[in-house]
């Protein structure tokens, strides 16, 4: 079998992205949900040393808001922001009067999931006391499904993979009274909800920069995980926009790599998938809504093996960062960055790095060594 193996895709022309959200309002609602605190910013003073860059930082979000996983940002703001849209209530609504319009209007939830979006959404619709269905991929752990549906959910599991989950969760959705559909990844026809989610992504990069300028510092280099991009686009909409000049490093499986070839063929491109412990970011094709922004914002491309991203948990175990694989990518590529002779200037002895961890430990299957 031919190797998966990619080098990193670097981006030669880069622009400003104009943003004009007003980011309060979203941060404010936050902090109204239960039990909101900043993420830790967890210092590698090792991992910086080694690579010989100044600082380098992981925004570890293996415990945002109760759940294992940052997506609670994304979808807590999202549906919230959709029952707004579908009731007619202020925008600046508290969750309370949010959570009444809702319940009085019948309203369930539905959307698909690998996991962490799934159960995210299932656990905003038990803090607003309505209903969510969720459509979960036939690739999906047991143990996956089994914590969507603690959170109160109903779960099907499709037999199709991720794209043919978001088909039918949207169908149902659309066929049943007062159902609503919030989704991560846009599409022809569906994309205010899934700009709603990267908005909510917000809250985690104002938190990096408050963090980070109450020590003095500012970042040179962001690291996001790539499933179908909203975390990303929520990334470089933050690092390209105002007067930043922050550097964003993309990493994906090899074997779900639909940002990394799209960036190489220079439009949207659908790939192939495969079996990853990197299952939030098994995707193979990117939101419709995002393409544009990451291929003026994101600075280069990364793809990971499974056993790098395995080795990478290993590691952050070690200096107590609960990573699952799809976190521990960041910190995979990171290193394989610093492997290339030519890293384009993306790392010097002045920087500060940010690795996103974007997930707690989820159960997995080890891979082989070999």
């Amino acid at each position: 079998m031919a190797s998966l193996q990619k080098s990193i895709y670097f981006n030669s022309e880069t622009y400003p992205i104009e943003v004009k959200t007003d980011f309060s309002i979203i941060r404010k609602f936050h902090q109204e949900l239960p039990h909101y605190s900043r993420t830790p910013l967890v210092c590698l003073k090792d991992v910086a040393t080694q690579l010989k860059v100044k600082s380098v930082f992981v925004k570890d979000e293996s415990a945002r808001l109760g759940l294992p996983a940052f997506k609670i940002l994304g979808a807590s703001w999202g549906s919230c922001r959709a029952i707004i849209a579908r009731t007619g209530i202020p925008v600046d609504s508290s969750l309370a009067q949010i959570a009444q319009a809702a319940q009085d209007e019948g309203i369930i939830l539905f959307t698909a999931s690998a996991g962490n979006h799934g159960r995210a959404l299932a656990a905003m619709a038990k803090i607003l006391g309505i209903q969510a269905q969720v459509y979960v991929p036939r690739t999906v752990h047991d143990e996956a499904v089994r914590l969507i549906r603690s959170e109160g959910a109903k779960v099907i599991v499709s037999v199709k993979d991720y794209d043919g989950a978001m088909l039918e969760a949207f169908e149902q959705s659309s066929s049943t009274e007062n159902g609503l559909f919030v989704q991560d990844t846009a599409f022809e026809g569906y994309e205010e909800i899934p700009t709603w989610i990267v908005e909510g992504y917000s809250t985690l990069l104002g938190e990096i920069e408050e963090q980070l300028e109450e020590k003095g510092l500012r970042p040179h280099l962001v690291i996001t995980p790539v499933g179908v991009g909203s975390l990303a686009h929520a990334v470089v909409r933050h690092c390209k926009s105002g007067s930043r000049q922050c550097a964003v490093l993309s990493v994906e499986p090899e074997s779900a790599a639909c940002l990394y070839e799209s960036m190489v063929e220079g439009a949207p491109k659908t790939v192939s998938t495969a079996e990853t412990i990197m299952e939030g970011m098994n995707c193979g094709t990117l939101s419709s809504a995002v393409f544009g922004d990451l291929k003026r914002g994101v600075d280069a491309c990364a793809t990971v093996s499974d056993l790098e991203s395995h080795q990478a948990v290993q590691y952050l175990s070690q200096v107590s960062v609960n990573s699952g694989p799809c976190g521990s990518a960041a910190l995979a590529a990171l290193q394989k960055l610093s492997d290339t002779p030519a890293h384009h200037n993306l790392l010097s002895q002045d920087s500060v790095v940010v690795i996103l961890n974007t997930e707690g430990l989820p159960y997995y299957n080890t891979p082989p060594t070999i």
